[in-house]
């Protein structure tokens, strides 16, 4: 595990091990090893990443102002303080930031029933950010629907790197697949998770 969560993995381990004397479960370090060696970065996105496209069409349909980046939000403090790990979620989104060649970490305000929180983002904004990111998730694929939005979202950059939207059916096909991704989807299909490396 990555992040300050770790705590509530050693709770759990914790309680497991007092209830049965056959299998003492270890309690593991946080993991510091390259966050391109493993999933471990692939399911941090899983849960708290998303995908966003954004373009303006002109008179002749085609697209230009072309904006797309996976983004990731987390708070900047995990809610219990752990007197052997830090509570606080800056490190794990540094290693993040410099793993995939992001410029810098921006603090935002997320509004919560009752109170404001305040949270790390990270952006790849950059070409060769999003790039570093398409391998890894080449390598690591994600689990949930956000896979899906992945694709599509790799095919916006590639449609972008090599200039295609100025063809319209290009531009008519990067509509198609913004229209596609997060909360406009309607068509889920499970496949890839055949191929899970995780039973491979």
């Amino acid at each position: 595990m990555i992040t300050p969560k770790i705590e509530a993995l050693h709770i759990l381990i914790q309680w497991l091990n007092s209830r049965t004397s056959n299998i003492i479960l270890p309690k593991l370090d946080l993991d510091k090893s390259s966050l391109g060696s493993n999933a471990c970065l692939s399911g941090f996105i899983d849960s708290d990443g998303n995908f966003y496209s954004q373009f303006i069409r002109n008179s002749k349909g085609i697209c230009n102002n072309i904006k797309y980046y996976m983004r990731i939000t987390q708070r900047q403090t995990y809610h219990k303080i752990d007197l052997v790990f830090s509570n606080s979620y800056f490190y794990i989104m540094d290693e993040i930031k410099k793993f995939l060649l992001v410029s810098n970490i921006t603090i935002i305000n997320r509004d919560k029933i009752n109170y404001i929180e305040s949270a790390y983002e990270i952006r790849t904004v950059k070409r060769e950010s999003c790039s570093i990111l398409i391998r890894y998730l080449n390598n690591y694929p994600l689990f949930s629907s956000k896979h899906l939005d992945f694709l599509a979202w790799s095919q916006i950059n590639e449609i972008n790197t090599k200039k295609q939207y100025k063809e319209l059916k290009y531009s008519d096909l990067l509509f198609t697949l913004k229209n596609s991704m997060n909360d406009k989807r309607v068509e889920f299909n499970w496949n890839h998770l055949n191929y899970f490396y995780f039973f491979s």
